[in-house]
């Protein structure tokens, strides 16, 4: 019986959160163009699955791209998004995974490279591709 009590807690629980990660809108936190060819883009509240993630960029990128026109320009073929927060590099071996942003002038101008929910790259024939990281793998990876 407290097995089954255990196992419907959990079930109600996973769904609650998935409900509530669901309704949360994406914010973005920042945009950075750390070179000619590439943009990145710091995210909160992403959507979780592929499909959810692609429709959020088709959505969404005309308005980024009229307030940061880089984004749509021909020589930008990778687009990434992080899903992340800044933090300061303390310059030990522990933040080697940095990824710092020197167009900042914040101490805390960096992020972690873990959390990476989607990859857009613009081929110049003009196929587009999307990697995406979805819950499961990045769930894997701390074990």
């Amino acid at each position: 019986m407290i097995r089954y009590k255990i196992f419907i807690f959990t079930i109600v629980a996973a769904l609650l959160f998935l409900t509530y990660q669901i309704l949360l809108p994406a914010e973005i936190i920042g945009i950075h163009k750390p070179g000619k060819t590439s943009t990145v883009v710091i995210v909160k509240n992403f959507p979780i699955t592929r499909a959810g993630k692609i429709s959020w960029w088709r959505k969404n990128h005309n308005q980024l791209s009229k307030e940061f026109p880089f984004i749509n320009s021909p020589e930008n073929h990778r687009i990434v998004f992080f899903e992340a927060e800044y933090k300061k590099d303390s310059g030990t071996d522990q933040d080697s995974d940095l990824l710092c942003f020197k167009d900042m002038p914040d101490e805390a101008n960096c992020i972690s490279k873990d959390n990476r929910p989607l990859l857009i790259w613009r081929h110049p024939n003009g196929h587009t591709e999307y990697v995406t990281e979805n819950v499961f793998q990045r769930f894997l990876r701390h074990f």
